[in-house]
Protein backbone atom coordinates (compact mmCIF):
# COMPACT_ATOMS: atom_id res chain seq x y z
CA UNK A 1 0.00 0.00 0.00
CA UNK A 2 1.02 3.67 -0.67
CA UNK A 3 1.07 6.55 1.46
CA UNK A 4 1.39 10.25 1.96
CA UNK A 5 4.85 10.92 3.05
CA UNK A 6 3.54 12.83 6.24
CA UNK A 7 1.11 10.32 7.15
CA UNK A 8 0.84 9.27 11.01
CA UNK A 9 1.91 6.47 11.19
CA UNK A 10 5.11 6.11 9.46
CA UNK A 11 3.81 4.71 5.65
CA UNK A 12 4.40 1.21 4.53
CA UNK A 13 6.14 1.94 1.22
CA UNK A 14 6.75 5.28 -0.23
CA UNK A 15 6.54 5.89 -4.53
CA UNK A 16 9.81 7.90 -5.50
CA UNK A 17 8.76 9.48 -9.09
CA UNK A 18 12.63 9.47 -11.11
CA UNK A 19 13.96 10.89 -14.49
CA UNK A 20 16.75 10.33 -15.60
CA UNK A 21 19.08 10.50 -18.60
CA UNK A 22 19.70 7.80 -20.88
CA UNK A 23 16.87 5.25 -22.62
CA UNK A 24 16.13 2.76 -25.31
CA UNK A 25 16.22 -1.23 -25.80
CA UNK A 26 19.24 -2.66 -27.17
CA UNK A 27 20.58 -6.48 -26.58
CA UNK A 28 22.69 -6.35 -23.25
CA UNK A 29 26.80 -5.89 -22.81
CA UNK A 30 29.37 -8.72 -22.68
CA UNK A 31 29.39 -8.29 -19.02
CA UNK A 32 25.81 -8.21 -18.43
CA UNK A 33 25.80 -11.44 -21.34
CA UNK A 34 28.40 -13.13 -18.57
CA UNK A 35 26.53 -12.56 -15.90
CA UNK A 36 23.20 -13.48 -16.99
CA UNK A 37 24.96 -16.92 -18.10
CA UNK A 38 26.04 -17.55 -15.02
CA UNK A 39 22.08 -16.42 -13.32
CA UNK A 40 20.84 -19.19 -15.56
CA UNK A 41 24.21 -21.77 -14.83
CA UNK A 42 23.69 -21.55 -10.88
CA UNK A 43 20.31 -21.37 -11.22
CA UNK A 44 19.96 -18.01 -9.27
CA UNK A 45 19.33 -14.17 -9.11
CA UNK A 46 22.97 -13.91 -7.89
CA UNK A 47 21.74 -11.06 -5.07
CA UNK A 48 24.22 -8.66 -3.95
CA UNK A 49 24.18 -5.66 -1.25
CA UNK A 50 23.21 -5.69 2.23
CA UNK A 51 22.21 -3.19 5.23
CA UNK A 52 24.11 -0.19 6.87
CA UNK A 53 23.29 2.34 9.30
CA UNK A 54 22.08 6.08 8.19
CA UNK A 55 23.77 9.01 8.96
CA UNK A 56 22.77 10.33 12.38
CA UNK A 57 19.90 12.82 11.33
CA UNK A 58 19.00 11.30 8.53
CA UNK A 59 15.37 11.86 7.30
CA UNK A 60 12.82 10.12 5.29
CA UNK A 61 13.07 12.47 2.50
CA UNK A 62 16.84 11.97 2.79
CA UNK A 63 16.08 8.65 2.02
CA UNK A 64 14.01 9.08 -0.67
CA UNK A 65 16.27 11.66 -2.25
CA UNK A 66 19.42 8.69 -2.19
CA UNK A 67 17.10 6.10 -3.66
CA UNK A 68 16.11 8.94 -6.87
CA UNK A 69 19.85 10.14 -7.22
CA UNK A 70 20.73 6.37 -7.41
CA UNK A 71 17.83 5.49 -10.06
CA UNK A 72 18.53 8.70 -12.51
CA UNK A 73 22.07 8.55 -12.65
CA UNK A 74 22.41 5.00 -13.12
CA UNK A 75 21.33 3.37 -16.38
CA UNK A 76 21.81 -0.03 -14.36
CA UNK A 77 19.34 0.69 -12.08
CA UNK A 78 16.67 1.79 -14.58
CA UNK A 79 17.62 -1.13 -16.54
CA UNK A 80 14.73 -4.25 -17.14
CA UNK A 81 14.81 -7.44 -19.12
CA UNK A 82 13.07 -8.11 -22.28
CA UNK A 83 13.34 -11.48 -23.10
CA UNK A 84 13.17 -11.88 -27.17
CA UNK A 85 13.52 -16.40 -27.37
CA UNK A 86 17.54 -16.13 -27.93
CA UNK A 87 20.40 -17.18 -25.90
CA UNK A 88 20.11 -13.88 -23.43
CA UNK A 89 17.33 -11.38 -23.43
CA UNK A 90 17.80 -8.09 -24.44
CA UNK A 91 17.86 -4.64 -22.24
CA UNK A 92 15.14 -1.98 -21.67
CA UNK A 93 16.14 1.29 -20.15
CA UNK A 94 13.30 3.71 -18.88
CA UNK A 95 13.92 7.48 -19.20
CA UNK A 96 11.78 7.73 -16.30
CA UNK A 97 9.54 6.26 -13.60
CA UNK A 98 8.65 5.31 -9.81
CA UNK A 99 10.75 3.26 -7.96
CA UNK A 100 8.89 2.45 -4.42
CA UNK A 101 10.96 2.67 -1.11
CA UNK A 102 9.63 0.02 1.87
CA UNK A 103 9.32 1.77 5.09
CA UNK A 104 9.77 -0.64 8.16
CA UNK A 105 9.41 0.05 11.95
CA UNK A 106 11.06 -1.74 14.38
CA UNK A 107 8.66 -1.84 16.87
CA UNK A 108 10.87 -1.87 19.75
CA UNK A 109 13.57 -4.50 17.99
CA UNK A 110 17.08 -3.75 17.55
CA UNK A 111 17.38 -1.96 13.72
CA UNK A 112 19.79 -3.96 12.52
CA UNK A 113 18.08 -7.56 13.21
CA UNK A 114 14.89 -6.39 11.16
CA UNK A 115 17.32 -4.71 8.41
CA UNK A 116 18.80 -8.00 8.32
CA UNK A 117 15.50 -9.94 8.50
CA UNK A 118 14.15 -7.61 5.81
CA UNK A 119 17.44 -8.38 3.47
CA UNK A 120 17.08 -11.95 3.55
CA UNK A 121 13.66 -11.90 2.79
CA UNK A 122 14.83 -9.74 -0.82
CA UNK A 123 17.22 -12.26 -0.98
CA UNK A 124 15.11 -15.23 -0.65
CA UNK A 125 12.38 -13.70 -3.21
CA UNK A 126 13.97 -13.66 -6.79
CA UNK A 127 12.57 -10.61 -8.39
CA UNK A 128 10.47 -10.28 -11.76
CA UNK A 129 13.56 -8.77 -14.04
CA UNK A 130 11.06 -8.05 -16.46
CA UNK A 131 8.37 -6.27 -14.83
CA UNK A 132 10.36 -4.99 -11.79
CA UNK A 133 13.23 -2.70 -11.21
CA UNK A 134 16.19 -4.70 -10.12
CA UNK A 135 16.96 -3.15 -6.90
CA UNK A 136 15.01 -3.22 -3.98
CA UNK A 137 15.16 -0.56 -1.15
CA UNK A 138 13.76 -0.46 2.16
CA UNK A 139 14.55 2.16 5.41
CA UNK A 140 14.34 0.27 8.82
CA UNK A 141 13.17 3.38 10.97
CA UNK A 142 12.84 3.36 14.98
CA UNK A 143 10.03 5.41 16.34
CA UNK A 144 9.38 6.83 12.71
CA UNK A 145 13.32 8.31 12.27
CA UNK A 146 15.69 5.94 9.89
CA UNK A 147 18.46 4.11 11.30
CA UNK A 148 19.61 1.29 8.67
CA UNK A 149 19.01 1.11 5.05
CA UNK A 150 19.07 -1.82 3.01
CA UNK A 151 19.59 -2.37 -0.80
CA UNK A 152 19.93 -5.53 -2.52
CA UNK A 153 19.67 -6.28 -6.35
CA UNK A 154 21.05 -8.70 -8.68
CA UNK A 155 24.26 -9.01 -9.79
CA UNK A 156 23.04 -8.24 -13.80
CA UNK A 157 23.08 -4.50 -11.97
CA UNK A 158 26.88 -4.13 -11.49
CA UNK A 159 29.93 -6.34 -10.17
CA UNK A 160 32.00 -5.90 -7.16
CA UNK A 161 34.27 -2.46 -8.44
CA UNK A 162 30.83 -0.97 -9.93
CA UNK A 163 28.73 -1.21 -6.68
CA UNK A 164 31.84 0.31 -4.82
CA UNK A 165 31.59 2.90 -7.18
CA UNK A 166 27.95 3.45 -7.14
CA UNK A 167 28.11 3.37 -3.11
CA UNK A 168 30.62 5.98 -2.88
CA UNK A 169 29.20 8.53 -5.43
CA UNK A 170 25.68 8.39 -3.94
CA UNK A 171 27.62 8.68 -0.26
CA UNK A 172 29.39 12.04 -1.45
CA UNK A 173 26.32 12.78 -3.85
CA UNK A 174 27.86 14.00 -6.66
CA UNK A 175 26.68 16.16 -8.72
CA UNK A 176 29.08 16.00 -11.75
CA UNK A 177 27.65 13.69 -14.44
CA UNK A 178 28.63 10.00 -15.21
CA UNK A 179 32.23 9.62 -16.24
CA UNK A 180 33.24 6.88 -19.15
CA UNK A 181 30.54 4.88 -21.44
CA UNK A 182 27.54 3.89 -19.73
CA UNK A 183 25.58 0.07 -20.86
CA UNK A 184 23.88 2.08 -23.92
CA UNK A 185 27.17 3.43 -25.02
CA UNK A 186 28.93 0.24 -24.79
CA UNK A 187 26.68 -1.92 -26.81
CA UNK A 188 27.43 0.65 -29.38
CA UNK A 189 31.45 -0.08 -28.65
CA UNK A 190 30.51 -4.08 -29.30
CA UNK A 191 29.00 -3.66 -32.89
CA UNK A 192 31.78 -1.31 -34.04
CA UNK A 193 34.35 -2.64 -35.67
CA UNK A 194 36.98 -2.09 -33.16
CA UNK A 195 34.51 -4.07 -30.85
CA UNK A 196 34.65 -6.92 -33.17
CA UNK A 197 38.40 -7.02 -33.60
CA UNK A 198 38.58 -7.14 -29.26
CA UNK A 199 36.15 -10.23 -29.78
CA UNK A 200 38.60 -11.75 -32.37
CA UNK A 201 41.44 -11.61 -30.62
CA UNK A 202 39.89 -13.18 -27.85
CA UNK A 203 38.85 -16.14 -29.88
CA UNK A 204 41.82 -16.77 -31.00
CA UNK A 205 43.32 -16.50 -27.63
CA UNK A 206 41.16 -19.38 -26.32
CA UNK A 207 41.05 -21.22 -30.04
CA UNK A 208 45.53 -21.73 -29.43
CA UNK A 209 44.46 -23.56 -25.63
CA UNK A 210 41.65 -25.52 -26.89
CA UNK A 211 43.93 -28.54 -25.93
CA UNK A 212 44.22 -27.54 -22.32
CA UNK A 213 40.39 -27.27 -21.71
CA UNK A 214 39.86 -31.28 -21.53
CA UNK A 215 37.06 -32.34 -19.34
CA UNK A 216 38.26 -33.00 -15.80
CA UNK A 217 37.70 -36.52 -14.73
CA UNK A 218 34.81 -37.74 -12.26
CA UNK A 219 36.03 -38.00 -9.04
CA UNK A 220 34.34 -40.80 -7.88
CA UNK A 221 30.99 -42.56 -8.77
CA UNK A 222 29.32 -42.33 -5.43
CA UNK A 223 29.94 -38.61 -4.99
CA UNK A 224 28.89 -36.96 -1.82
CA UNK A 225 25.23 -35.75 -1.32
CA UNK A 226 25.02 -32.81 -1.61
CA UNK A 227 26.93 -32.36 -4.77
CA UNK A 228 27.61 -29.04 -4.75
CA UNK A 229 29.50 -27.97 -1.47
CA UNK A 230 30.99 -24.68 -0.24
CA UNK A 231 34.91 -24.83 1.73
CA UNK A 232 36.50 -22.16 3.73
CA UNK A 233 40.14 -21.99 4.54
CA UNK A 234 40.58 -18.45 6.78
CA UNK A 235 44.51 -18.02 7.25
CA UNK A 236 46.30 -15.66 9.37
CA UNK A 237 49.54 -17.38 7.58
CA UNK A 238 48.17 -16.65 3.95
CA UNK A 239 47.60 -12.62 5.29
CA UNK A 240 51.21 -12.23 7.10
CA UNK A 241 53.01 -13.73 4.28
CA UNK A 242 51.68 -12.91 0.72
CA UNK A 243 52.83 -9.48 1.22
CA UNK A 244 56.20 -10.95 1.60
CA UNK A 245 56.12 -13.71 -1.41
CA UNK A 246 55.30 -10.07 -3.78
CA UNK A 247 58.06 -8.10 -2.39
CA UNK A 248 60.51 -11.16 -2.79
CA UNK A 249 59.21 -12.31 -6.71
CA UNK A 250 57.97 -8.68 -7.76
CA UNK A 251 54.73 -10.38 -8.67
CA UNK A 252 51.73 -9.37 -7.57
CA UNK A 253 49.76 -10.73 -4.67
CA UNK A 254 46.89 -11.86 -6.87
CA UNK A 255 49.21 -13.55 -9.11
CA UNK A 256 50.95 -15.61 -6.14
CA UNK A 257 48.06 -16.50 -5.52
CA UNK A 258 46.63 -17.88 -9.08
CA UNK A 259 50.17 -19.64 -9.10
CA UNK A 260 49.40 -21.03 -5.66
CA UNK A 261 46.02 -22.48 -6.75
CA UNK A 262 47.25 -24.28 -10.41
CA UNK A 263 50.03 -25.60 -8.33
CA UNK A 264 47.61 -27.33 -6.02
CA UNK A 265 45.45 -28.31 -8.87
CA UNK A 266 48.19 -29.92 -10.45
CA UNK A 267 48.80 -32.03 -7.43
CA UNK A 268 45.39 -33.23 -7.05
CA UNK A 269 44.52 -33.96 -10.56
CA UNK A 270 48.19 -35.16 -11.86
CA UNK A 271 48.21 -33.13 -14.90
CA UNK A 272 51.09 -30.57 -15.55
CA UNK A 273 49.35 -27.86 -17.79
CA UNK A 274 46.56 -26.15 -16.12
CA UNK A 275 43.88 -23.91 -17.15
CA UNK A 276 41.87 -21.74 -14.66
CA UNK A 277 39.77 -19.24 -15.78
CA UNK A 278 39.94 -16.09 -13.95
CA UNK A 279 37.44 -13.31 -13.03
CA UNK A 280 38.89 -9.86 -14.88
CA UNK A 281 37.98 -6.50 -13.67
CA UNK A 282 37.89 -5.19 -17.43
CA UNK A 283 38.16 -1.68 -16.09
CA UNK A 284 41.82 -1.05 -17.36
CA UNK A 285 40.23 -0.46 -20.61
CA UNK A 286 39.21 3.31 -22.32
CA UNK A 287 35.85 4.26 -21.02
CA UNK A 288 35.12 1.57 -18.47
CA UNK A 289 36.88 2.61 -14.74
CA UNK A 290 33.51 4.01 -13.46
CA UNK A 291 30.99 1.99 -14.91
CA UNK A 292 28.05 0.86 -12.64
CA UNK A 293 27.38 -1.86 -15.15
CA UNK A 294 29.26 -5.55 -14.81
CA UNK A 295 32.20 -5.40 -16.80
CA UNK A 296 33.84 -8.23 -15.15
CA UNK A 297 34.70 -11.69 -17.36
CA UNK A 298 36.08 -14.91 -17.29
CA UNK A 299 40.02 -14.83 -18.60
CA UNK A 300 41.29 -18.02 -20.01
CA UNK A 301 44.75 -18.75 -17.94
CA UNK A 302 47.09 -21.85 -19.09
CA UNK A 303 50.51 -22.31 -17.71
CA UNK A 304 52.41 -25.44 -17.47
CA UNK A 305 53.22 -25.56 -13.77
CA UNK A 306 55.88 -27.88 -11.75
CA UNK A 307 53.92 -29.62 -8.56
CA UNK A 308 55.03 -29.48 -5.09
CA UNK A 309 56.85 -26.75 -3.52
CA UNK A 310 60.22 -27.53 -5.26
CA UNK A 311 59.24 -25.38 -8.44
CA UNK A 312 57.14 -23.48 -6.61
CA UNK A 313 59.12 -20.14 -8.04
CA UNK A 314 58.96 -21.38 -11.64
CA UNK A 315 55.15 -21.79 -11.13
CA UNK A 316 55.08 -18.48 -9.85
CA UNK A 317 57.10 -16.99 -12.99
CA UNK A 318 54.79 -19.30 -15.87
CA UNK A 319 51.68 -17.96 -14.43
CA UNK A 320 52.79 -14.53 -13.86
CA UNK A 321 53.78 -14.73 -17.93
CA UNK A 322 50.36 -16.44 -18.84
CA UNK A 323 47.88 -13.94 -16.81
CA UNK A 324 49.11 -11.32 -18.85
CA UNK A 325 47.36 -12.89 -22.06
CA UNK A 326 44.58 -13.65 -19.74
CA UNK A 327 43.65 -10.56 -18.71
CA UNK A 328 44.06 -8.73 -22.05
CA UNK A 329 41.43 -11.43 -24.10
CA UNK A 330 38.96 -11.72 -20.94
CA UNK A 331 36.50 -9.10 -23.12
CA UNK A 332 34.54 -10.63 -25.59
CA UNK A 333 30.78 -11.83 -26.52
CA UNK A 334 30.81 -15.17 -24.08
CA UNK A 335 27.71 -16.00 -26.27
CA UNK A 336 30.19 -16.31 -29.51
CA UNK A 337 32.93 -18.06 -27.49
CA UNK A 338 32.96 -22.30 -26.73
CA UNK A 339 31.58 -23.70 -23.56
CA UNK A 340 34.21 -24.75 -21.00
CA UNK A 341 34.30 -25.94 -17.77
CA UNK A 342 37.42 -25.44 -15.83
CA UNK A 343 38.42 -24.50 -12.14
CA UNK A 344 37.83 -20.67 -11.88
CA UNK A 345 39.62 -18.17 -9.73
CA UNK A 346 38.30 -15.06 -8.23
CA UNK A 347 40.73 -12.54 -6.17
CA UNK A 348 38.18 -10.24 -4.07
CA UNK A 349 40.32 -8.46 -1.74
CA UNK A 350 41.24 -4.81 -1.71
CA UNK A 351 44.63 -4.69 -0.19
CA UNK A 352 47.53 -4.55 -2.85
CA UNK A 353 51.10 -5.68 -2.23
CA UNK A 354 52.49 -3.84 0.71
CA UNK A 355 55.70 -4.11 2.48
CA UNK A 356 56.30 -7.05 4.70
CA UNK A 357 56.76 -6.38 8.25
CA UNK A 358 57.34 -9.74 10.34
CA UNK A 359 55.45 -8.19 13.96
CA UNK A 360 52.56 -9.34 11.29
CA UNK A 361 53.51 -13.22 11.25
CA UNK A 362 50.87 -14.91 12.82
CA UNK A 363 52.26 -18.32 13.08
CA UNK A 364 48.93 -20.01 12.82
CA UNK A 365 47.26 -22.24 10.10
CA UNK A 366 44.24 -21.69 9.04
CA UNK A 367 40.76 -23.61 10.21
CA UNK A 368 39.01 -25.22 7.06
CA UNK A 369 35.22 -25.53 7.45
CA UNK A 370 32.39 -27.00 5.57
CA UNK A 371 29.02 -24.49 5.45
CA UNK A 372 25.98 -24.16 3.62
CA UNK A 373 26.01 -25.06 -0.07
CA UNK A 374 25.62 -22.81 -2.87
CA UNK A 375 22.33 -21.79 -4.08
CA UNK A 376 23.09 -24.00 -7.44
CA UNK A 377 25.56 -25.60 -9.62
CA UNK A 378 28.87 -24.58 -9.37
CA UNK A 379 31.62 -24.27 -11.81
CA UNK A 380 33.81 -27.70 -11.09
CA UNK A 381 36.09 -25.92 -8.23
CA UNK A 382 35.60 -21.81 -8.20
CA UNK A 383 38.15 -20.19 -5.77
CA UNK A 384 37.18 -16.71 -4.45
CA UNK A 385 39.82 -15.00 -2.02
CA UNK A 386 38.94 -12.16 0.38
CA UNK A 387 40.31 -10.01 3.19
CA UNK A 388 39.00 -11.13 6.81
CA UNK A 389 40.31 -9.19 9.70
CA UNK A 390 43.76 -10.74 10.65
CA UNK A 391 43.36 -13.23 7.52
CA UNK A 392 42.60 -14.56 4.07
CA UNK A 393 39.43 -16.30 3.40
CA UNK A 394 39.59 -18.95 0.73
CA UNK A 395 36.12 -19.93 0.37
CA UNK A 396 36.02 -22.75 -2.48
CA UNK A 397 32.66 -23.77 -4.49
CA UNK A 398 32.98 -27.22 -5.46
CA UNK A 399 31.06 -29.91 -7.77
CA UNK A 400 31.93 -32.88 -5.72
CA UNK A 401 31.54 -34.99 -8.88
CA UNK A 402 34.87 -33.23 -10.05
CA UNK A 403 36.45 -32.80 -6.49
CA UNK A 404 36.21 -34.72 -3.95
CA UNK A 405 36.07 -33.45 -0.82
CA UNK A 406 39.30 -34.83 0.34
CA UNK A 407 40.50 -32.92 -2.67
CA UNK A 408 39.00 -29.37 -2.41
CA UNK A 409 40.60 -29.60 1.07
CA UNK A 410 43.81 -30.47 -0.76
CA UNK A 411 43.60 -27.68 -2.38
CA UNK A 412 42.96 -25.14 -0.24
CA UNK A 413 45.77 -26.57 2.42
CA UNK A 414 48.53 -26.67 -0.41
CA UNK A 415 47.64 -22.79 -1.48
CA UNK A 416 48.37 -21.66 2.02
CA UNK A 417 51.69 -23.93 2.15
CA UNK A 418 52.75 -22.60 -0.80
CA UNK A 419 52.86 -19.27 0.02
CA UNK A 420 53.69 -19.45 3.31
CA UNK A 421 56.01 -21.76 3.63
CA UNK A 422 58.09 -21.74 0.14
CA UNK A 423 58.46 -18.28 -0.11
CA UNK A 424 59.43 -16.77 3.56
CA UNK A 425 62.04 -15.12 3.50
Amino acid sequence: MSAALDADPVPMDVDVPFSGEGAGEAELTWGQRAMYQAMQRERSWLPMGGHRPVPPGTTLRDVMAELRYTMERYQSFRTRLSPDGSDAPRQSIAASGVARLEVVEADGSDPSDVAASVEASYRAAAPDLAADWPMRMAVVCRDGTPERLVAVMPHLVTDGLGAAIMVDEVTRRLPTPVEGLRPLDIVAWQSSAPGARQHAAALRHWDRHASALDPLPIAAADSPSPRYRKCILESPLLAARLPQAAARTGVDESTILLAAYMTALAEVTGRDTIAVRQVVSNRFRGGLSTVVSPITQLGLCVATVPAGSDGFDEAVAAVARAALPARKYAYYDPLAMPGVSTPCFNDRRRTGATAFDAARVVERPGAVEWVAPPTGPTEPLFLHADDVPGAVRLTLDADTARFSPADVEAVARAIESLVTLTLSL
